[in-house]
């Protein structure tokens, strides 16, 4: 695996915000675990490897065993890139 100072800003920024949701949907779920199922990551704009970045997570929709959720990371309040996820919530 790269070291992450090697990376590019967006591909810093697509682990940030995966992370970003990720965490919302372990506090979402708790006591549960999650385990990831799918993931699309759209890039609207270029990130500024120097700029702040504002991080949004936000629930679409949750089953017994499903969490459909997304996040958007914005700079300057412009959106540059949005995720989405579902998760598979785990039994205890």
């Amino acid at each position: 695996m790269q070291d992450r100072d090697s990376l590019k800003a967006d591909e810093r920024l697509a682990l940030d915000l995966m992370a970003a949701i990720r965490a919302d949907a372990e506090t979402i779920c708790a006591p549960q675990a999650v385990e990831m199922v799918s993931v699309t990551i759209d890039v609207s704009a270029a990130a500024d490897a120097d700029g702040p970045v504002e991080l949004e997570a936000q629930v679409d929709r949750r089953t017994r065993t499903i969490l459909f959720t997304g996040g958007l990371a914005k700079q300057n309040g412009v959106p540059v890139m949005k995720a989405t996820a579902v998760y598979r919530i785990l039994s205890d």
